[in-house]
């Protein structure tokens, strides 16, 4: 191929690359839909399922031709991407047909699915301009592996709000978990190991102010049990939500969205306060990262119980575990006295 012929093609895979940076733009800036009268969620995912595996089908093809001598001319290559690129069109044309009434939490996990699927492809096309050469087929063979990848989980996104809303409340669950598991775990020593990661200096070693003391660990003991608190909040409200959380009226979909919303800052602060409690300890912080904490509980629990989540059978539950932040605020604010 003559420089000129690589020079048109580099510009012709180029200007599909820029083609799809605008087309997940628009579903990046695209908050969904409002109203839409006539809208079939069988349909819908009808589509989307349709769409994600016709581009997938159309990636897999374009790194076949690539892959081989001779590479396409211009004119192939064009033909080729206008069909990855009509695609995309038609992917974001069934996106925007989900309507924010069938839940944000929903169409955040789909919009997330569409922008990855996007991206994905995307990336195979940069590559082929990039790299562009027999020498590389291992890499639009694994390129293309991460469409496929991308199409999928477009495929298995969950089919309305609840699953979603579970979906997202089972990755925090394991987030707080992980966390309440790492910090216990470190209390059973001093807390010194937590400083050195990623250096290897043995004058860290001998440094007391990366130590807890026996006083520091015993002021910690309210602000780990709120962590232990946030912990059994997820194993109630995910197991409320399983049993008895619907949505098919406007506020059963609102309360999910809610209850997920209230429960991820409960997530987001333990990640904060786990930090603070390592060494050196900075009771401020861990005070105030503590507070913070109860109350974004106190606010998911209420969530929780004021919806048509929660039964009879769950409020006693949520109520254990709002005493057992109240308690533990109390304890705190008692040891902070003594000190």
């Amino acid at each position: 191929m003559t420089t000129q012929a690589t020079a048109h093609l580099s510009n012709i895979l180029q200007n599909s690359i820029e083609n799809l940076m605008l087309a997940e733009q628009q579903v990046q800036e695209n908050p969904g839909q409002r109203e839409i009268t006539d809208f079939s969620m069988d349909k819908f995912w009808n589509d989307m399922t349709t769409m994600a595996q016709k581009l997938s089908f159309e990636c897999t093809k374009i790194c076949i031709c690539f892959s081989n001598a001779p590479i396409p001319t211009s004119g192939e290559t064009s033909s080729l991407l206008s069909a990855v690129e009509s695609t995309v069109v038609c992917l974001v044309s069934a996106w925007y047909r989900l309507p924010l009434a069938q839940g944000k939490t929903l169409v955040e996990e789909v919009r997330a699915a569409v922008v990855r699927a996007i991206q994905s492809t995307r990336q195979l096309i940069k590559v082929i301009k990039d790299e562009g050469g027999e020498a590389v087929d291992a890499r639009y063979r694994q390129s293309t592996g991460v469409v496929w990848q991308g199409c999928d989980l477009l495929e298995k996104c969950p089919r309305d709000n609840k699953a979603s809303v579970l979906k997202g409340l089972r990755e925090q669950n394991s987030l707080v978990s992980d966390a309440f598991s790492e910090i216990t775990e470190a209390l059973e020593g001093d807390g010194s190991g937590w400083s050195r990661l990623g250096g290897d200096s043995e004058e860290e070693e001998d440094d007391d102010e990366d130590k807890w003391s026996n006083e520091d660990k015993d002021l910690m003991g309210p602000s780990v049990n709120l962590v232990k608190a946030a912990k059994i909040l997820y194993k109630r409200v995910l197991a409320a939500v399983e049993k008895g959380a619907l949505c098919e009226t406007p506020s059963q979909v609102e309360e999910l969205d809610q209850l997920f919303q209230d429960c991820k800052q409960v997530a987001a602060v333990v990640d904060v306060l786990i930090l603070e409690l390592y060494p050196p300890l900075n009771i401020h912080n861990m005070e105030e990262q503590s507070h913070l904490l109860a109350s974004h509980v106190g606010t998911a629990l209420k969530t929780a119980a004021r919806s048509h989540v929660a039964g009879e059978e769950d409020q006693p539950h949520l109520e254990f575990v709002q005493k057992a932040v109240d308690h533990n605020l109390d304890r705190m604010k008692e040891k902070l006295s003594q000190r």
